[in-house]
Formats: C-alpha cells, sequence, structure tokens
C-alpha cells in the first residue's frame, strides 16, 4: 500500500511546481518508472484518479510513463548488466537471482505539463 504515499509524493511535487509557475492546471504529469519499483504503473494511475477526482488543478491530467533501466548485479555469478524488467535473468548465466542497485529510483516525477492563467480558458 506504499503506492498511495508515493503517489501522493508525485501529486505534491507536481502541485509545487504548477503553483510556482503560475499555472492554474496541470495537463501531463511525466514519470520515469524503473524495474526497481516494487509497484506497477497500473497502481500508480488508480490511486492517482483516487487522490485527485475532486481536484480542479489535476482535473484531466494525463500521466505519461517512461520506463528506464537499472543496474542489476547477478547474485550467482556476478556480471552486471542494465535490466528493464521486474524479474529478470542474468544475461550470462540465466540465473533470476538478481539484485537491483539499492540506489537506484523506482519512479522519479521527471516534468509537468501545465496551462498558465488564461491559456486553457
Amino acid at each position: 500500500m506504499h503506492e498511495l504515499g508515493i503517489t501522493q509524493g508525485i501529486i505534491d511535487r507536481a502541485r509545487e511546481a504548477a503553483q510556482r509557475s503560475g499555472a492554474v492546471r496541470v495537463t501531463d504529469l511525466y514519470i520515469s518508472l524503473t524495474a526497481a519499483a516494487d509497484f506497477t504503473q497500473e497502481s500508480i494511475e488508480m490511486y492517482f484518479e483516487m487522490l485527485t477526482q475532486d481536484d480542479e488543478l489535476f482535473r484531466g491530467a494525463v500521466l505519461h510513463f517512461a520506463l528506464q533501466p537499472v543496474d542489476a548485479t547477478c547474485l550467482k555469478c556476478g556480471r552486471q548488466f542494465a535490466a528493464l524488467e521486474q524479474h529478470p535473468s542474468c544475461l550470462v548465466c540465466g540465473s533470476f537471482q538478481v539484485r537491483f542497485d539499492p540506489r537506484a529510483p523506482m519512479l522519479q516525477l521527471t516534468d509537468i505539463g501545465v496551462d498558465e492563467a488564461g491559456d486553457g480558458e
């Protein structure tokens, strides 16, 4: 259920950026998601809809997800590689015993699209 908190964090950061720019509406949120995420894109979309359903600032906003590679290490043979899937196998030995870089972000809000005062009205 930590997806709820993650989604709220995305909304909070987008709200702050929109307010700083004088926007009247957030139209798009661009989100980078990595295989290190222990949640799905669908869960973020569901919580986003739930948390913003009555929020005029986010009415009609669209989430855009981009999958980004994350560094991974095979725990069996030590091979390091870039993974794009949540349950990757090692490219050398085929093992599924893989550890993602613990410093790698799971998700990041990378940009927002906004309507500034008077643009969308």
